[in-house]
């Protein structure tokens, strides 16, 4: 792609990108007044309010209807497909259920002493209500997440620029949009890799399924160690 070609769409992508920011952004404090309104309590406000996640698709609507339902968006994928670690296409090769397996040891290796540190402070009935709403939470966001990311952006993405630069561009806008929801410049840059790792197993798979499934391990991980809901 020419450099004046590459410059234009970035323009482009940004554009969308700070529409459904903004869009989100509003959508997200309405629903968090009209929950604060009804006394609704504060793990299911949470989870309603990440349905403003929906309002990235907005600007695809305006450029294409049928982009964020084809076929080619909502397709299953292949487990058995090959994916490479760390750059996806290049690096060490496994199938993509193998990968999956993978990162969930390392995942729940990595994060067990801050799971231990927040969940050894509850009592029975705590620890509870924190895997019911971390379930919840966890389904209802991966699979919107997931959707309007992989599914509808990546393609998208793709179809304009290729698959690398796609899958970089929406792993960055991705752990971005982290932002507003009060998290850390970091902790939004260890959003974007992890967006990476989900973005490329959405790509080798040929479906979001697997990252689906992926997205929701990272969730349940995180609402154990406090972070979505203290």
């Amino acid at each position: 792609m020419k450099i004046k070609s590459l410059i234009l769409l970035s323009f482009k992508i940004i554009l969308i990108f700070l529409i459904g920011y903004t869009i989100s952004h509003f959508l997200r404090e309405w629903i968090n007044e009209v929950c604060h309104s009804l006394g609704v309590a504060n793990e299911v406000r949470i989870i309603l309010s990440r349905f403003s996640v929906i309002a990235y698709i907005v600007p695809f609507l305006m450029i294409n209807v049928r982009s964020i339902f084809s076929a080619e968006v909502l397709r299953v994928g292949n487990f058995r497909a090959s994916i490479s670690f760390p750059l996806i296409w290049r690096g060490k090769e496994d199938p993509v259920w193998r990968f999956l397996g993978i990162f969930a040891v390392v995942m729940v290796i990595g994060t067990s002493y801050f799971i231990y540190s927040y969940a050894s402070g509850l009592n029975y009935n705590e620890f509870r209500l924190l895997l019911y709403y971390g379930l919840i939470f966890s389904l209802v966001n991966s699979i919107l997440e997931e959707w309007v990311w992989r599914g509808v952006a990546l393609s998208q993405y793709i179809k304009w620029s290729g698959s690398v630069y796609g899958l970089i561009v929406t792993s960055l806008l991705f752990g971005m949009s982290h932002y507003d929801l009060g998290f850390s410049i970091w902790v939004c840059i260890a959003f974007s890799i992890g967006g990476f790792f989900m973005g490329g197993v959405a790509i080798r798979s040929k479906g979001i399924i697997a990252s689906i499934l992926m997205h929701i391990y990272m969730n349940i991980i995180f609402s154990m160690t406090g972070m979505i809901f203290s």
